[in-house]
């Protein structure tokens, strides 16, 4: 920016001195042009005096002719006008061209040009370059093109968006409902186990291949899941506090939600970051009832493999995975032990948060419950990854719905390219779809959990569709982000930067082409 800014005001104080010569210029011509006709005035009325003169000299006999009147018209003669030109001069012109082959050239013109004029250059240039009419002109091109629009939906786009929400929702109440009455949950239950097994036959088979001693390949979900756990063991997978070195400390925590306690379980980013941590110190980190504990397993025989810090944390990044793998199905002791139970999975993403929200009460059988110890509740009532999986069905449902009609009104009705069509990325019309039909889906949701709930929060929390929440919480808070720029008329600064740089190296290259 600073080498367009240099350069577009030398431009502008060569063309101001130039425009200063056409002014001069154009006033001397002007006054040559005056004199001109002034001049030619006096020639013609002189030319018309002698041609009078010439007629009375003929007519006149010289011997009766009077001096004296001859010597009065001849001093008339005398005051007319005398014919002068005078000059107009000029001042030298001091801007020269600047050429160069090379934008470099053109930089180090510019630059011994400022110096030879002596030029003091201001630090708001395009302040001064440009009139009032022309920045006013250069405002609204740029609000137009770089700012931030509001949602121009019209009433199909509703209409439609209303109409897969409601479909989506009807999907959720009677397809999704409560983990222990879900149609879908079995599918998705189905898929998982079939997931794991796939996952530890392709993990055997490496092991074999490696010259590693394995015995018989997994052949069911409870083979699968006891190899994956004996193949990617952690030192934080404590069932029992128990199994801890507690202190003073206190964690209540079973077989049923030690996977939502544990950190390392959690499969997000956070998981990552404590399975890998308490990897490399040794330590097992919980969160309970709004703590967070660092402790120490009793059973410390686990080694972290490596020889080299980043062979250590790839290390740890696979026992992470291959861990949630052996747990995201439940645990070998009880799938196809106890009663066909699909056992306690791992949690669904970052929702291990809720553990630090200890406040609140909540009436769950007559006991007085924090949302901290709700969320643990309903975690043991099978509201764990797998339940978040099949919740999202009808969510994907919504969003495909919305995406396509989107995709086909823009290019069939609208008339706009393809790449335009496409329902992807930053669109306020496409996002004020998705809001919509996302609220219709959870409208729909939270009115059939509080129908079928009666008022029980534990009932209530478990027919409730968290992806779906949460989805339309992170479109509510992209729609009130763009309200809040579209009225503090802010402008889409990084687009503005990108077309400014391909303007300035379309220039550069101008320049070098010559």
């Amino acid at each position: 920016m600073k080498k367009i800014e240099k350069s577009l005001q030398v431009q502008r104080i060569q063309l101001t001195d130039l425009e200063f010569q056409e002014a001069a210029l154009k006033k001397a011509l002007e006054d040559v042009e005056g004199k001109t006709q002034s001049h030619q005035k006096l020639i013609s009325e002189s030319e018309g005096m002698l041609s009078e003169l010439n007629e009375m000299l003929q007519s006149i006999d010289l011997q009766d002719l009077d001096l004296e009147v001859v010597e009065k018209s001849l001093e008339q003669w005398d005051t007319k006008e005398n014919v002068t030109i005078e000059s107009t001069t000029l001042r030298e012109l001091t801007s020269t061209p600047i050429h160069a082959k090379h934008s470099i050239d053109y930089e180090r013109s510019i630059e011994a040009y400022i110096r030879e004029h002596k030029l003091i250059l201001s630090k708001e240039p395009f302040d001064d370059l440009m009139s009032q009419t022309q920045k006013k002109q250069i405002l609204e091109t740029v609000k137009k093109d770089y700012g931030y629009e509001g949602a121009t939906c019209d009433q199909y786009d509703y209409i439609f968006a209303t109409f897969s929400g409601l479909v989506s929702g009807l999907v959720d109440v009677f397809f999704v409902g409560s983990p222990t009455d879900s149609i879908l949950q079995k599918w998705t239950d189905k898929k998982v186990d079939e997931t794991v097994i796939s996952f530890s036959k392709f993990i055997f088979n490496k092991d074999k291949k490696n010259g590693k001693q394995v015995k018989k390949a997994p052949d069911n979900i409870a083979s699968a899941i006891g190899y994956l756990e004996r193949r990617y063991k952690v030192n934080y997978d404590a069932r029992y506090a128990k199994d801890l070195v507690m202190g003073d400390k206190v964690l209540n925590m079973s077989a049923k939600n030690h996977h939502l306690k544990s950190l390392g379980h959690s499969p997000d980013i956070i998981g990552l970051f404590f399975s890998i941590l308490d990897q490399f110190t040794g330590k097992a980190s919980f969160v309970s009832e709004g703590k967070i504990l660092r402790l120490v397993p009793k059973d410390n025989s686990f080694e972290l493999k490596g020889d080299t810090l980043v062979a250590k944390v790839i290390a740890g990044f696979f026992n992470w995975l291959g861990h949630l793998m052996s747990d995201i199905a439940g645990s070998s002791g009880t799938r196809g032990h106890i009663n066909k139970s699909n056992g306690a999975g791992i949690p669904i993403p970052f929702y291990n948060l809720l553990q630090l929200c200890n406040f609140g009460s909540f009436d769950v059988n007559g006991d007085k419950k924090t949302l901290a110890e709700l969320s643990v509740k309903v975690f043991e009532e099978g509201y764990d990854f797998r339940a978040g999986l099949t919740m999202a069905i009808p969510v994907a449902i919504n969003e495909l719905m919305i995406r396509v009609y989107f995709a086909f009104k823009s290019y069939f009705y609208h008339k706009k390219s393809f790449k335009e069509s496409l329902p992807i990325g930053k669109n306020l019309n496409l996002q004020r779809m998705l809001i919509v039909g996302h609220g219709v889906l959870c409208l729909t949701d939270g009115v059939d959990a509080a129908l079928r709930s009666k008022g029980q929060a534990l009932l209530f929390a478990t027919r409730l569709n968290l992806v779906a929440w949460v989805r339309l919480g992170f479109l509510g808070f992209k729609e009130a982000k763009s309200l809040y720029i579209q009225k503090m008329n802010e402008l889409d600064l990084k687009k503005f930067d990108q077309d400014l740089e391909i303007e300035w190296t379309r220039i550069q290259k101008q320049i070098e082409e010559g």
